[in-house]
């Protein structure tokens, strides 16, 4: 979820919480069975899948109980439950899915991917393999501090969202493979809305937003939607060059049909209405994971290899290479 306004967004903690270390059916059922009662679903947590770690030496019990309360803290991060111990709505659908292992990955991946920054994560690794880097932890972390994701410095946050999305199957044989007919499955949307998404600008973004999130699929009237975007996201849109700075690119984005209106007296506004691909429940958490995302320029170039970019800088600086004295 996206921090306090003001707040850079980061990766979940979830050290202890990883399907290497957990069983997902199994720790739903001991929530369910402890249910608001934290330090006892923390020391069922202890008994199923750490009892034995440590061996007997003298922090042996303690070092345990970290084990046991950091897969809690972890269930907490990813929005499984809360801070009393209890199941969060998505938690509990999550436990009310657990005799269907495929859908519970996958319910669990899509959370993930929409909800926790998956998708930047998913974004940034694409990026890097575009731009030739290699993907580890010590470079992820600079790559996704550029497009405003942090994680702590020796953290596997990423290590533990690439578990769990490995499960629904997003990410396949090496490391930091993704399978991207998987992901469309997962996401239950083409994968590339993100990355055309990222492109918009910040009266665009509002406008989509707005509009998506009146839940009307009829056309309304553009200068509505501007007003609701304006008192909803503090945006200024321009009065008179509304299609131009804003309408247009969504049309050819393919996310709103607008039509001229004819009837009538006056300026007539543009009829507005959202394609089929536009859902509040998709738009809203893309664009939440966007907002705090580097300059949509600087990102482009992050996606092409050093060498591209020097390239084109000698062009731009030189274009004439023959005329230089």
């Amino acid at each position: 979820m996206s921090g306090a306004e003001g707040t850079r967004a980061s990766l979940p903690f979830g050290s202890e919480f990883s399907p290497s270390q957990i069983d997902l059916r199994q720790t739903l059922e001991l929530i369910e069975q402890h249910e608001g009662k934290q330090a006892v679903l923390q020391a069922a947590i202890l008994a199923a899948y750490f009892a034995s770690h440590g061996g007997t030496g003298p922090n042996a019990a303690r070092n345990r109980n970290t084990l046991a309360m950091n897969s809690r803290l972890g269930l907490k991060a990813y929005g499984v439950i809360d801070d009393m111990a209890r199941f969060t709505e998505f938690g509990r659908q999550l436990f009310n899915l657990r005799a269907d292992e495929k859908t519970l990955y996958e319910m669990l991946a899509r959370h993930i991917l929409l909800n926790l920054h998956g998708m930047a994560l998913v974004q940034c690794i694409r990026d890097m393999i575009a731009g030739g880097e290699d993907v580890d932890l010590n470079t992820l972390r600079p790559a996704l501090a550029e497009r405003g994701v942090d994680y702590p410095s020796g953290g596997k946050h990423p290590s533990m969202m690439r578990l769990w999305l490995e499960k629904a199957g997003v990410f396949v044989g090496s490391r930091w493979q993704i399978d991207d007919i998987r992901l469309r499955e997962v996401l239950g949307t083409d994968p590339a809305m993100y990355r055309e998404l990222s492109k918009f600008t910040m009266e665009q973004r509002a406008f989509l937003r707005a509009l998506a999130n009146t839940g009307i699929t009829d056309p309304q009237p553009a200068n509505e939607i501007v007003k609701l975007a304006t008192a909803t996201y503090g945006v200024r849109f321009p009065e008179k060059s509304l299609p131009k700075m804003v309408l247009n690119a969504l049309v050819v984005g393919g996310y709103i049909t607008a039509t001229k209106t004819t009837e009538g007296r006056g300026a007539k506004p543009f009829m507005v209405a959202p394609t089929a691909k536009v859902t509040a429940d998709l738009i809203e958490p893309l664009f939440d994971q966007l907002k705090d995302q580097t300059d949509p320029k600087l990102i482009e170039l992050l996606r092409k290899p050093l060498a591209d970019i020097r390239g084109r800088a000698k062009i731009r600086r030189y274009p004439c290479e023959g005329s230089r004295a």
